[in-house]
Parts: structure tokens; C-alpha cells; sequence
């Protein structure tokens, strides 16, 4: 039988508008892309130094390729995150500190004098490449503050909330 008091209701949780965060996963992928991953993965060594990098040797490449492997993986995350955030918003938490401390060490490095023997081109590389990680952290933190709170406030499995 049915109670015929009423109970307070459980308030429903304001929509989520995914557009802005999926927009800013959309340029994160390309970006990573093209930017990062394949040029990492797939650049002859020795095309590094045409475009005012310098050219990483045999011994170091290996982890030139690694990294590039690690940037693919990231996309694949954002790309669920992109389809899906409700299901993913870790991947937007990911993104957030994976460019943030890219923008980071870049600045780091940079401060230190780390670039200044890179050609015009190769520098202009690196510090855009350190304001796009740091405005991607940025965007990815205003966009995805809502989907990270749901994170924060889903109870946990096997969590028993004391009233």
C-alpha cells in the first residue's frame, strides 16, 4: 500500500549542455593529431631539423616515437569523451592536466634558454604549441567544470552515504 504522505522529492540534476566541452575535444583531437601524435610517430628523424627542430639521434628517437604513442592513446580517451562525456568526464579531467603540464614544462624549459638554438620556425613551434596546451587546460577546465562536479558527486560503488 501506498503512503498517502508526501515525501520530499529528490531534486533532478540541471542538464548539461555538451556542445562547448565537446567543441573544445573536437579542436584537442585535431590538434593532438596533427600537431603532436603523427608528426612524434611517423617523421623521418632527420625532417625534425626542417622544420627548426633539432634532430633527435638514434638512441633518443625511441622515446620521440614513445611519446607519440602516448598522444595516440590520449585521443583515443577524448574521443570516447567527445562521443559520450556523460560516460566519460574523466577523459576531460585527463586532457585538463596532460596540457597543463605540457604548457608547463614548455614555459619551464623555455624560461630556461631550452630554445633559444631552434630556428625561427622550430621556435615559433614550441612556445604555440605551449599557448595552445595552456588555452586547451583552460577550456577544457571552463567547459568541463559541470561533468567533473557529477564526477565528484556519483556515489561510489560499495560507499554506503550516512544520513
Amino acid at each position: 500500500m501506498v503512503s498517502p504522505r508526501l515525501r520530499p522529492a529528490s531534486p533532478l540534476p540541471a542538464p548539461i549542455d555538451y556542445g562547448p566541452v565537446r567543441r573544445v575535444l573536437a579542436v584537442k583531437i585535431v590538434a593532438t593529431l596533427t600537431l603532436w601524435a603523427f608528426p612524434a610517430l611517423l617523421l623521418p628523424p632527420e625532417w625534425f631539423a626542417t622544420l627548426g627542430i633539432p634532430e633527435p639521434s638514434l638512441a633518443l628517437i625511441v622515446f620521440v616515437r614513445l611519446l607519440g604513442a602516448a598522444y595516440l592513446a590520449l585521443v583515443s580517451g577524448y574521443l570516447l569523451a567527445w562521443r559520450a562525456p556523460a560516460k566519460h568526464p574523466g577523459a576531460i579531467l585527463v586532457g585538463i592536466v596532460s596540457n597543463g603540464l605540457a604548457a608547463m614544462v614548455i614555459l619551464s624549459v623555455g624560461a630556461q634558454g631550452g630554445f633559444v638554438s631552434w630556428s625561427t620556425l622550430g621556435a615559433l613551434y614550441i612556445w604555440g604549441s605551449g599557448l595552445l596546451t595552456a588555452t586547451l587546460a583552460v577550456a577544457l577546465w571552463h567547459t568541463g567544470r559541470p561533468l567533473l562536479r557529477r564526477l565528484a558527486e556519483r556515489p561510489r560503488s560499495g560507499s554506503v552515504r550516512a544520513m
